[in-house]
């Protein structure tokens, strides 16, 4: 067993973090590299003006502002679903945010509504939308979707609370999609990245249902007057969204294919949510006891998360999948997938790949096998080429040689490359 996956059991062991602590959080993805992904929506309406919203394929991220959720609470670990900051999950490139609020019903102060995951409670609201603002303001050619969640349930607010929510959206947001932005132009089937850019939106804001509908000091706050008067706009009406609720990856792989089928046969003018997102589960039984126990089996979303970002689950999936008409794609631990979200933003490229030779030898010597053909076969969209395992992708007999790829990106990016690989070796091809 490595070092991690011991602490990792250790940490996930009832029987010794029975609080669920949010101790050693793994913070090292499987395949290490950095890209800096802040602008690549501007790139890519630059190069692709005429690219529709509902077809752009968008890296969000699931429960975004837990990373405010202080480490140490008690269960902290099973609420935390993110380890970076709202600015650096931006700046990796998400561009959908799934914020979750709270507040307190004896309260009408901003100070006091909070953001939330079930019971644990987190930082300010208020410092959250900062921090979305301060990108935007460094980015102003972004594009970044804002769904706030509340849940009277968990913790309840005031009507002035509400009140303050909305107003708190529309204050920092001056650029959002208005109502009647949506009343004239902005049809997420149709409208363009270059609309977007145009008109000068970048920020769309969506609500659920629990945050309007309320009157206070006798005026009513509908959805009307939640559209009109702040810029905020009813989740369902705009965004196809599914819960998918498992803890078993190739039941969420197929739960998510048949979900997209079942959006592309309904509403096309709604954006679409596919959740890639693990959620523990309680034990059935009591082998699921004793697992949880021993740390075999985890209520940590982190543990669930670095199990679908093996190599051969979700970023095969999606690679073997990838003409599908994906658009958000949720995520939890944005930094554990580095590769993953580089790759789905290479998927929106319209600059196809041309492969003109690909050979493959092996380590200690012998002749070069032409694997062009299947180099080409496996170039997603035709645009972006990404090898998980050489020897298993390429069809070879051998798991560490030298690949050999003479290919171009139109007629001034062409590349002539000679890559090493053994059985740990991963390489993305891609234009963004």
């Amino acid at each position: 067993m490595k070092v991690d996956d011991g602490k990792e059991c250790l940490c996930s062991s009832l029987a010794i973090n029975c609080f669920q602590l949010g101790c050693f959080l793994h913070k090292s993805p499987r395949c290490s590299c950095a890209h800096d992904n802040r602008d690549w929506m501007a790139r890519l309406r630059a190069a692709s003006p005429e690219k529709k919203l509902r077809d752009v394929v968008i890296p969000g991220t699931h429960d975004s502002a837990s990373v405010t959720i202080p480490n140490f609470a008690p269960f902290a670990a099973v609420g935390l679903c993110q380890n970076v900051s709202i600015l650096d999950q931006l700046r990796r490139g998400a561009r959908y945010l799934d914020l979750r609020v709270g507040g307190k019903t004896n309260s009408n102060l901003v100070d006091d509504i909070f953001i939330c995951h079930g019971m644990l409670k987190g930082g300010r609201f208020a410092d959250v939308l900062d921090e979305i603002d301060m990108f935007l303001f460094d980015n102003p050619s972004e594009f970044v979707i804002v769904e706030v969640i509340y849940d009277r349930n968990k913790h309840a607010m005031s009507t002035g609370q509400l009140l303050a929510t909305l107003q708190l959206l529309s204050s920092t947001f001056e650029q959002k999609v208005t109502d009647e932005d949506v009343a004239s132009w902005f049809r997420p089937g149709t409208v363009t990245l270059g609309d977007i850019g145009e008109k000068e939106r970048n920020t769309l804001l969506l609500i659920n249902d629990q945050l309007y509908g309320f009157d206070h000091e006798g005026t009513t706050y509908d959805l009307t007057a939640a559209q009109k008067e702040f810029g905020c706009h009813a989740n369902h009406k705009l965004l196809k969204n599914r819960w998918h609720n498992t803890s078993h990856a190739p039941s969420l792989l197929k739960s998510n294919e048949a979900f997209l089928c079942e959006a592309a046969e309904g509403d096309c003018d709604v954006l679409v949510n596919s959740q890639f997102v693990m959620t523990p589960q309680p034990p059935r039984g009591l082998a699921d006891v004793v697992g949880m126990l021993l740390g075999m089996k985890s209520l940590r979303p982190v543990s669930l998360a670095r199990e679908l970002y093996g190599k051969d689950v979700l970023e095969r999936f999606l690679r073997d999948n990838s003409d599908s008409g994906w658009n958000v794609v949720l995520l939890d631990f944005i930094d554990l997938c580095p590769q993953l979200v580089r790759f789905l933003l290479g998927l929106n490229s319209s600059i196809h790949l041309k492969i003109k030779e690909a050979t493959a030898t092996k380590k200690d010597g012998g002749p070069e096998i032409d694997v062009t053909e299947t180099a080409r076969s496996l170039r997603s969209r035709d645009c972006s080429l990404y090898f998980l395992d050489f020897k298993k992708d390429l069809g070879l007999d051998f798991a560490e040689g030298t690949f050999r790829l003479k290919a171009q990106y139109e007629e001034e990016n062409a590349m002539d490359i000679a890559i090493p690989f053994d059985r740990e070796t991963e390489y993305l091809v891609c234009l963004i």
